[in-house]
């Protein structure tokens, strides 16, 4: 419940990236919001590959967040690095590396910051969220902007040129796929990858379960008061207990 979606879409977004061999071997993936479900499902994803020797091992996957999320990011283990976003500057990054950036984050203004920075050579720029983006930051004529491009020169890496964000939607990445693979090998393919999430991703974040309208109402006062905290995952229910199928209450130990 609280990963299918957004994991699905992190699978078939490296996926895709896999595809194009990573932009003909882009091997630094940064990816921002990154102690959200989204982004570091695709960290996730990317570590397989490297788990599984299906791209180069040498291949860093860099977190991108928040001072207070840090800590959680890093506990993750998924990251090779993780950087705040308020302590990226010029010297930051390893120069001269290709890299992709996976925008999980969707703001505007960050983007800019991160893809003037002179050091990598970003090669391609996704959208892949918008986790925090807030109402006063929306240009809705133009949220998602052209950026800066590195390029190497005689002088070294150097902005030439606006570098345009791409966005994947997986609805138009699936139906390429289901063209070069069967309907039975895409199944069994994702039947593989979701089984053995369940078992790695245990205990990432702890799962808190609320049933009842009053204490739903109440959870969701608290959340807005204290905040969200990136380890906390929530499942609320208007049932007064956990319901089978056929509408009995029931009791699990988890």
């Amino acid at each position: 419940m609280l990963y299918r979606p957004l994991y699905w879409t992190s699978f078939w977004c490296e996926d895709w990236l896999f595809a194009s061999n990573y932009r003909d071997g882009a091997n630094h993936i940064f990816i921002s919001s990154a102690s959200s479900k989204t982004a570091f499902c695709l960290a996730y994803c990317i570590q397989i590959r490297i788990r599984n020797k299906e791209i180069p091992t040498n291949t860093r996957i860099i977190g991108l967040t928040s001072k207070r999320n840090m800590g959680f990011t890093r506990r993750l283990g998924l990251y090779h690095e993780v950087v705040s976003y308020d302590d990226i500057n010029e010297n930051s990054f390893v120069p001269g590396v290709r890299a992709i950036y996976a925008d999980v984050a969707g703001s505007d203004k960050f983007n800019k910051k991160l893809l003037a920075v002179q050091g990598p050579i970003f090669v391609a720029a996704v959208k892949l969220g918008m986790s925090n983006v807030t109402p006063t930051e929306i240009d809705v004529t133009n949220v998602w902007t052209k950026n800066t491009k590195l390029e190497e020169t005689a002088d070294g890496p150097r902005s030439t040129k606006a570098l345009e964000f791409e966005t994947f939607f997986m609805v138009e990445w699936l139906a390429v796929r289901v063209k070069q693979l069967s309907v039975k090998e895409i199944v069994e393919m994702q039947i593989k990858a979701w089984k053995r999430f369940l078992v790695d991703a245990k205990g990432w974040v702890e799962i808190t379960r609320v049933y009842g309208g009053e204490k739903v109402k109440a959870a969701y006062d608290t959340a807005l008061k204290s905040g969200l905290r990136a380890e906390d995952g929530f499942v609320w229910s208007l049932w007064d207990a956990q319901r089978d199928d056929m509408g009995t209450s029931v009791q699990y130990k988890l």
